[in-house]
């Protein structure tokens, strides 16, 4: 049966919601049908028998024009009801229907009516149901090729034909898989994709992600840190710009780089998984989905003298990270806006706090370490090197300078070292609510944050309390 369109789109909206839609019209008003359904399981064919009562609240009867079972699969058969049939007056009993309708997971089943006289006026009844035995599900599987998503869908032999619902890489298309036939492929655009069955739980997903074969060499995963701000870099919903990040080990700050020839450098967002672009002169980058790296995905990657790096778009101009804002393209020299620290995945440095205050290398590390900070600065900033067997070394990015536990801890914490030694080591613990606990290693004591944070760090504690608990 042929449903116009308004029709068809309360109906399917009836099966995403399972709600009721009920728009009178004056023709049909006299007549009010109750739809009502029961479910059982017959798990052997995981399959639902469901009973239906249609009943005239009314003593007008009325001809049935349309009657459909949703979804329309793998709902399988309908009898007992059919267009054309008589609704009789309530004192004459109701219209009794059966359906079977095949499980692939929970969902649900909509029984909807359209009564002579009516355009738009549909009535319906939902029944939830829920998993019933162990029904054969689709299978899917994902291929990104260079230019492509491939996705392909298929029935096993034993399940029941369903159509399948694909959002995602352009406009929404549904196919129709058979049980034991090959498989349903659909070449789609590079983004994710998710599958489903109208009005049923099950669903597949899937995210084109870059064959390594498309893509040039990779030089590894990196954290870019804006020394105009002492922020990360990452993409937010304007491109990318540097506004809050400070945690290395934020997914957001991960970029790839690839080697893109002749100086050049390709970056990735490992979490956004799409490009840094050059959009225009004067445009701020973004981050965009690419099968192939083009112009606009060049950068000329500068090492500059004070170990900084500096990124040149297509146009010659230089990336310039203002504090907050974007990124654009638009300087025409080198300074500290156009600097870059480049850091191994998750070595970048970060901040750490202690009862809710952070540590500052206090008077650009002139003086000892104190937590008495509210907001992260440059002085706010250590790198966490892992010296391994669980020893770690705290170096400040304000001096470049080390960490250490002053005359083997009997003073202050102080960063005014240049190299690790055993006053400058220190056995990072890991404790139950999430914080972590310095241990000095030249007089095992732990560093506290003296009289609650008024006074500066020392490493004077023998064992770990509220003082000795630090985030990092």
């Amino acid at each position: 049966m042929r449903l116009n369109r308004k029709f068809a789109a309360l109906l399917a909206a009836l099966v995403a919601t399972g709600g009721a839609v009920a728009i009178a019209s004056p023709a049909a008003a006299a007549a009010k049908p109750t739809i009502t359904g029961t479910a059982v399981c017959d798990e052997a064919n995981a399959s639902f028998t469901v009973n239906w009562t249609v009943t005239n609240d009314t003593e007008t009867a009325v001809a049935i024009k349309d009657v459909v079972l949703a979804p329309v699969a793998p709902a399988n058969t309908l009898t007992g009801i059919a267009a054309g049939d008589i609704l009789p007056p309530a004192s004459e009993g109701p219209l009794t229907a059966t359906a079977t309708v095949h499980s692939y997971g929970a969902g649900r089943t909509v029984l909807a009516i359209r009564l002579v006289g009516t355009v738009t006026t549909l009535y319906s009844g939902v029944v939830l149901l829920p998993t019933c035995g162990d029904p054969v599900m689709p299978t899917v599987n994902f291929q990104s090729r260079c230019d492509d998503l491939l996705v392909s869908v298929a029935m096993p032999a034993g399940g029941y034909a369903a159509p399948i619902d694909v959002t995602g890489g352009g406009p929404l298309q549904t196919v129709v898989v058979e049980p034991g036939a090959p498989a349903r492929s659909l070449a789609l655009k590079p983004t994710s994709v998710s599958l489903g069955i109208l009005g049923f739980t099950w669903t597949a997903s899937g995210r084109w992600e870059y064959p390594a074969s498309c893509l040039p060499p990779s030089t590894g995963v990196f954290q870019l840190f804006a020394r105009s701000n002492y922020r990360y870099v990452h993409p937010d919903n304007r491109g990318w710009a540097i506004t809050e990040g400070t945690d290395p080990r934020s997914p957001e700050a991960r970029f790839e780089f690839y080697d893109a020839g002749g100086g050049d450098v390709a970056i990735r967002s490992v979490w956004k998984n799409q490009f840094l672009t050059y959009a225009g002169d004067g445009i701020a980058l973004e981050f965009r989905t690419v099968s192939t790296v083009g112009d606009a995905q060049r950068f000329r990657l500068i090492a500059n003298t004070d170990g900084t790096v500096s990124l040149r778009a297509k146009n010659g101009r230089y990336v310039v990270a203002e504090p907050g804002q974007a990124l654009y393209p638009i300087g025409t020299a080198i300074g500290s806006q156009e600097k870059f620290s480049r850091y191994a995945d998750g070595t970048g440095p970060g901040a750490f706090s202690a009862l809710g205050r952070f540590v500052t290398a206090e008077s650009a590390g002139a003086k000892p370490l104190i937590a008495n900070r509210q907001a992260i600065g440059h002085w706010e900033y250590f790198q966490v090197q892992d010296l391994g067997n669980g020893d770690v070394a705290l170096k400040s990015l304000v001096n470049g300078k080390y960490v250490c536990a002053e005359s083997a801890g009997k003073k202050e914490l102080i960063a005014n070292r240049t190299a690790v030694g055993p006053w400058e080591t220190f056995k990072l613990v890991k404790n139950p609510n999430g914080s972590v606990s310095f241990r000095a290693k030249i007089n095992g004591r732990y560093v506290t944050a003296e009289s609650a944070g008024k006074k500066p760090l020392i490493a004077n504690r023998t064992a770990i309390g509220p003082w000795e608990m630090f985030y990092l």
